[in-house]
């Protein structure tokens, strides 16, 4: 599923990319600018802060303030970690529920420049929601790489730091 996920974030970012630049182009060297493209890069850059955000949980990369963290022992610190992952938890089968609730009451709703139905942007919400809230069951059963254990400082090779 990362990997899905990384194909995702990087595909849409590069589109994002060449979008902006013909949407910059066609306004300040043609004088003729393009009415669709600020709205599809902006549907863009909803998916790939979502999806980036699931990234970055599965990965143990998001911002965190440990300062009360490091002074606790070991398994207090334990205890904070699975406190934390299950509020978290709670968040996002908080956001699934009302995203998904939200986006259903707006599936009608059409997108001013494109036509488009606003479920697809609005979608991105309760998905992006959802691939967080199973990275951190995942991470909590154990599946990670190390990398979300150390930025936590639960790895005991790095106990003496």
């Amino acid at each position: 599923m990362d990997r899905f996920a990384t194909l995702c974030v990087i595909s849409l970012m590069g589109i994002m990319s060449v979008i902006t630049f013909v949407a910059v182009f066609f306004r300040f060297a043609m004088h003729s600018p393009l009415t669709w493209t600020e709205e599809v890069a902006r549907y863009m850059m909803v998916w790939v802060t979502f999806m980036g955000a699931g990234l970055a949980m599965g990965r143990g990369r998001h911002i965190g303030v440990t300062m009360i963290l490091d002074i606790l022992p070991r398994r207090l610190r334990l205890i904070a970690d699975t406190l934390a992952r299950c509020i978290m938890a709670a968040f996002f089968c908080a956001m699934i529920y009302y995203g998904a609730k939200f986006t259903l009451s707006l599936r009608t709703q059409i997108s001013p420049a494109l036509g488009l139905p606003m479920i697809f942007p609005y979608i991105a919400v309760p998905i992006g929601c959802f691939y967080m809230l199973l990275q951190i069951l995942l991470l909590g059963r154990g599946r990670n790489d190390g990398e979300a254990s150390r930025a936590a400082g639960l790895n005991p090779e790095c106990e003496d730091q």
